[in-house]
């Protein structure tokens, strides 16, 4: 069964644990997974089930001990591909949807995990050949049934297509057929280790999402040449083959930053000659304006990166630093070890696949917010240029103009609800990471809240920011509501938002007739931000476990109002 040596081991309280389940033999990946994960520093417990045994797995006392974050999903195809008893190849695919229908819903109920879907993939062709089989045959066949499985997965899970990734290596190097025929283990060591790698990135992705921030170098990175030395017009940039390699870099940096990943510059420069080429030369692909902040100084990068972490109000882990210089690389690796640096070959023509490599970016789902964070990160840049013209901070945050919108969650956000829950970790109060179906449960408890709140100022709209879900405690005397889960955007901190979304808490615990709000504070590595919230909003510390969690009380009866800058722009539900 489950329980291995592994297993037994003392772990670290803040280990993501991981279930690996399938119809393969899973012992090779889960180690291969658990080694990759310690290497980079991220401690996991991983545990994985019988061959082929994943119904029987999931309802084991074992995995209900075990409480796994995420549960990955190995398919094989020897159910599919076998004709026995006259099965059409349509009823295959509908026998194996709906078994996988059966193993989400047991993954819901008994776990509440996260859950990880890896796709079907073909080793060969089979005998129809290569012209044949992507019509009608083995290939057609799990494409078919691929698209089902992607079509019917619950929403915030994640789906790993092996059939790319096995594709992308090349399936004669990343199976070995006489490893599945001794062990029921289909994968070479080299195409374990892939494997692992893809797993542990949607791992990553629904734990704490994408990575956020890419820091680009300029000489020699974004174009070819010291633009010092050149000038604006003589960096190389299209025409030639490394020039062209430099635009087709650019390119997919923008396309990042199209998708949501915030771009940031630490170049080593003089700041007019830095911006030249943005501003001269008519082959660049980027604009000035794909920034979200711009350094070019003689100093040393980690300085510049603490300044752009600062700015953006963004942790250094959610950055990755892509420099062309070995020395410059190392020097961030050892002064800001959190930030992942990537390994820059010298080709130029190499660099998207040495960007890609890391798999910092994989994302369970791209939202509306996703796309527009980039223009949100540079409307920030305004406002901080905007906050040195006055002498007050309230005559500034009163300049903003900011006008918020509480509302409830909704088929319209529970998407981008079940998204923050997942990757939102400083302005957090509890850090719990709750599924979509989770989500849905708790809020259709009697008296329970789903709050969403937006905010926006006269220079855009922040979007979604913040999510707050309470849930009643019916074994207290008096009606009492417990605050679950209360995070927020690091964005808008220190300009009243939260005591603005407090306020309208207050009002909707009022209406509901409840008498005491109960908040708590969970302390984890990166949440140390809001370990006074409750304290600031007039909250009294009632107990204090082991673990350092702190519970709050709150008298409703007693409430006044916070003091906020931020105006009701519609109003609050009803």
């Amino acid at each position: 069964m489950i329980a291995k040596l592994w297993a037994q081991l003392p772990g670290p309280t803040d280990a993501t644990r991981i279930l690996v389940l399938g119809q393969i033999t899973t012992t090779w990946v889960a180690s291969t997974l658990t080694a990759l994960a310690w290497g980079r520093g991220c401690p996991v417990e991983v545990q994985d089930g019988e061959y082929d045994n994943i119904v029987q797995e999931l309802t084991s006392a074992e995995v209900a001990e075990h409480r796994p974050n995420v549960v990955i999903l190995l398919p094989w195809t020897h159910r599919l591909f076998y004709e026995g008893r006259d099965r059409s190849p349509e009823q295959r695919l509908a026998e194996e949807l709906s078994y996988w229908k059966q193993v989400w819903a047991l993954t819901a109920e008994k776990t509440r995990a996260r859950i990880l879907q890896v796709s079907y993939d073909w080793v060969h062709p089979g005998p129809l050949g290569h012209h044949l089989a992507g019509a009608q045959g083995d290939v057609a066949l799990v494409r078919q049934m691929n698209e089902a499985l992607r079509g019917a997965l619950p929403r915030g899970s994640f789906f790993l297509d092996l059939e790319q990734v096995a594709g992308t290596m090349g399936r004669e190097r990343f199976y070995d057929p006489r490893r599945y025929f001794w062990t029921k283990q289909p994968f070479s060591e080299i195409g374990a280790h892939r494997l692992a790698t893809h797993l542990w990135a949607g791992v990553r992705a629904l734990i704490t999402g994408p990575k956020k921030v890419l820091v680009l170098d300029l000489d020699n990175t974004l174009w070819g040449g010291v633009v010092g030395e050149t000038g604006p017009l003589g960096v190389s940039l299209g025409e030639t083959a490394d020039g062209e390699a430099f635009r087709a870099f650019q390119r997919y940096a923008k396309g990042l930053s199209q998708r949501g990943v915030v771009l940031a510059v630490s170049s080593k420069n003089n700041p007019e000659d830095a911006r030249s080429p943005f501003q001269q030369n008519p082959e660049m692909i980027l604009k000035l304006s794909d920034f979200a902040h711009f350094e070019a100084n003689w100093e040393p990068k980690s300085n510049g990166l603490r300044r752009i972490a600062e700015t953006l109000s963004l942790g250094l882990d959610s950055f990755v630093f892509f420099d062309d210089n070995p020395a410059e690389r190392e020097q961030i690796r050892q002064a800001l070890p959190e930030v992942a640096v990537v390994e820059v070959p010298e080709d130029p023509a190499e660099y998207v696949r040495a960007l890609q490599a890391g798999l910092w970016f994989e994302a369970v789902e791209l939202s509306s917010e996703d796309t527009q964070r980039a223009a949100q990160y540079q409307q920030e840049s305004q406002r901080r240029e905007l906050q040195q013209n006055f002498a007050s901070i309230d005559d500034y945050l009163e300049s903003l103009e900011m006008r918020g919108t509480v509302g409830p969650f909704d088929e319209t956000n529970l998407q981008r609800v079940t998204q923050l829950l997942g990757k939102t970790n400083q302005f957090n109060t509890t850090t719990r990471r709750h599924s979509l179906e989770e989500v849905r449960r708790l809020t259709s408890i009697p008296g329970a809240l789903g709050l969403v709140y937006s905010l926006e100022d006269k220079f855009g709209d922040h979007g979604l920011i913040a999510v707050l879900l309470a849930v009643p405690m019916p074994e207290e005397p008096e009606k009492t509501l417990r605050i679950d889960v209360w995070l927020m955007s690091c964005r808008v901190i220190g300009r009243t938002a939260e005591q603005f979304f407090f306020n309208n808490l207050v009002e909707q615990a009022c209406g509901l007739g409840y008498q005491w709000l109960v908040g708590e504070f969970i302390p984890t590595k990166k949440n140390a931000l809001v370990s006074d919230l409750y304290d600031r909003l007039g909250f009294q510390r009632s107990a204090e476990a082991a673990d350092k969690t702190v519970t709050y009380r709150f008298p409703l009866r007693e409430a006044t109002l916070c003091k906020t800058f931020v105006r009701t722009a519609k109003p609050a539900y009803a």
